[in-house]
């Protein structure tokens, strides 16, 4: 009974009573039962269960045209999305760029799968995030953190199918993904790149918005700041333009090795930091030109220089992290660099 009892715990059929026909419908059966579950847990009708249970004070919906439209704002962004377009025809056409934006870049990597090598594809979706990002989350920046949580979710949610081996959509993820996965995606069964990427363009906005005031108008209390500054998009410079800069460059270019160790070089981190400098120069000058800060010439040189100072220590933080993931841990310093500057 022992030895009988030892074959069945050392068979290699992790349903040692089924044959495989019937192990593979169970597995269907799982991944129904899954998939299932967590369409209801989504698509469940919450606006009828919020107002059917009074708990609107704590999920607040996007005002219309017709209930802003008497509000009166200085920034002519803001302008048009409340009187000319309306918030919530505002944040779908946010969408669709977005959705644009991130599909040219999927068709830009399918054309280049063959031509470049992988880290050169990689950093093409770093360049999405800077399109889809870097001049949109000025012009809505709550309704960006909330995009970015519920798309991070998502990211979660689809690497926990994959890694489960949920039919049918494990493997399609798995082929798609496996083209740009590096060192790192491969010491566990979650593939991190993506997320790391995504995690690390978020982090600052979250930390920035946590600081920032919200307005208390009745209409859009929740979903308008007091104020935009340049932290917020700090995580996207550094990570899209920075990191990009870096390994492009570092890859190709570098001859200057750091004393240190790591494989970083002297031009890589050069890259990063001019990078990082146009980034967050080009941002600056966007929230004058959008209205929300006011602008003075007199600031240009002292915003040009504490912009290098960033850009620099930024650089030689990413310069010496070797074992940490650069993606998550560089944005938050040059998140903490920027609000230090006061730039």
């Amino acid at each position: 009974m022992a030895v009988k009892f030892k074959k069945i715990a050392e068979s290699p059929n992790p349903y040692p009573r089924l044959n495989l026909l019937h192990a593979q419908a169970l597995k269907i059966l799982l991944a129904v039962y899954v998939f299932a579950a967590t369409a209801l847990i989504i698509l469940v009708p919450l606006r009828m269960f919020v107002v059917n249970n009074n708990l609107n004070w704590w999920i607040k919906l996007p005002p219309n045209k017709s209930q802003v439209s008497s509000l009166l704002d200085q920034h002519w962004v803001d302008n048009l999305r409340r009187q000319d377009i309306g918030a919530a025809n505002y944040r779908l056409l946010l969408a669709g760029y977005c959705v644009f934006v991130v599909g040219i870049g999927i068709l830009a990597v399918l054309q280049l799968q063959k031509v470049v090598e992988v880290d050169t594809r990689r950093k093409v979706f770093h360049g999405v995030m800077v399109a889809m990002l870097l001049p949109t989350i000025p012009m809505d920046p709550v309704f960006f953190a909330l995009a970015l949580i519920i798309v991070l979710a998502v990211f979660l949610m689809l690497d926990l199918f994959r890694a489960s081996q949920l039919p049918p959509i494990s493997r399609p993820l798995t082929n798609f993904l496996a083209p740009y996965v590096d060192g790192r995606d491969h010491r566990g069964p979650v593939i991190v790149s993506h997320i790391f990427l995504l995690i690390g363009c978020a982090i600052p906005l979250w930390l920035s918005l946590a600081d920032i005031q919200q307005t208390e108008d009745a209409v859009s209390e929740g979903w308008e700041v007091s104020y935009r500054n340049l932290s917020m998009v700090s995580g996207v410079i550094c990570v899209g333009m920075g990191d990009a800069a870096a390994s492009l460059v570092g890859r190709r270019y570098g001859r200057t090795k750091w004393y240190w160790g790591g494989g970083k070089s002297l031009e890589g981190s050069a890259a990063f930091a001019i990078a990082v400098w146009v980034g967050l120069m080009a941002s600056w000058l966007w929230l004058r030109a959008g209205g929300w800060v006011e602008f003075n010439a007199r600031e240009v040189p002292g915003a040009m220089w504490k912009a290098l100072a960033a850009g620099t220590g930024a650089s030689i933080m990413e310069s010496t992290l070797t074992a940490a993931n650069d993606n998550v841990v560089v944005p938050i310093g040059l998140w903490l660099l920027v609000r230090g500057l006061q730039l």
